[in-house]
């Protein structure tokens, strides 16, 4: 089979940094927290009679209001090919032996009072595929629909530039949300004899930052520590929470992402084989 060359092409102006605005506050959310501090070490510590967690013995050691990144990456492919096959035709005249087409003669193929003929084609044929997800930032197993919802219920703005103290630094990088997008893409068959055009548009790929608190209590007398975090836009409260150590160490903007975004295509070869050559502008 020919293959084309693939374009990837990012339209930049399609990059962008959302951060949502805080629906509960720090203090709403350490009440919250300090209610449930007892299931913060796990069921088993709960229901062990002889030694289980006591509002004296659970004591708040730190807390944090944190910014947590998901991705939303959305991006199409569009090839143009041809098919080389074989159009079966039936010939319904019983005394035929032949066929004269444009010039060309073909045998026919006889069984029992029914009679045909392949006849060689080429289809030229224009495939669109579209793929879109959310990823969140912290590798978890979050529903994509958990956080589309947050987008479609709670107030959101864009920003170009962030520099949050708080902000999680994402465990899923730009790399990883552009190699799904093409991974999944090129993944998907296409049944050409050649290829003559082959290019991924990454439509929008976008950086949100959602308000989560984080409460680490000390269980003094078993010498263990959990965390209880409370969800700044729902008010949902997780018993089995994390305390992410690694957080945003310089500004992030925009135009940072886009550049980034850049270079991680270009250096991307994608299924198949596939050359890539990176588009920074379709406007350019």
């Amino acid at each position: 089979m020919s293959i084309a060359q693939q374009f990837i092409q990012l339209q930049a102006e399609a990059t962008h940094i959302y951060r949502f605005d805080e629906v509960y506050s720090f203090r709403a959310a350490q009440e919250q927290a300090e209610k449930e501090k007892l299931n913060a070490f796990g069921m088993l510590a709960k229901f062990t009679p002889w030694n289980r967690p006591k509002e004296d013995t659970v004591l708040l050691s730190r807390s944090e209001a944190r910014m947590e990144p998901f991705w939303y990456v959305k991006a199409n492919r569009n090839v143009d090919y041809t098919c080389a096959l074989q159009y079966p035709i039936s010939v319904h005249n019983p005394y035929a032996q032949k066929v004269s087409l444009l010039g060309t003669s073909f045998e026919l193929a006889r069984q029992g009072d029914k009679a045909k003929f392949d006849l060689p084609a080429e289809e030229h044929c224009h495939r669109k595929l579209a793929f879109s997800t959310f990823l969140d930032g912290m590798q978890r197993p979050i529903k994509e629909s958990v956080l589309e919802n947050y987008c479609s219920k709670y107030r959101f703005q864009e920003v170009e530039e962030i520099a949050v103290e708080g902000m999680v630094k994402p465990l899923i990088p730009q790399q990883t949300v552009i190699q799904q997008a093409c991974a999944q893409l090129n993944g998907q068959a296409i049944n050409a004899h050649a290829i003559q055009s082959d290019s991924v548009l990454l439509e929008e790929i976008s950086l949100y930052l959602r308000p989560v608190f984080a409460f680490e209590f000390i269980w003094s007398t078993a010498d263990k520590s959990g965390v209880i975090e409370v969800d700044g836009l729902t008010g949902a409260v997780r018993t089995d929470g994390q305390w992410f150590a690694d957080k945003l160490d310089r500004l992030l903007t925009r135009d940072m992402l886009v550049d980034a975004s850049a270079e991680l295509a270009g250096a991307l070869i994608p299924g198949g084989g596939f050359a890539v050559k990176v588009l920074h502008k379709l406007s350019e």
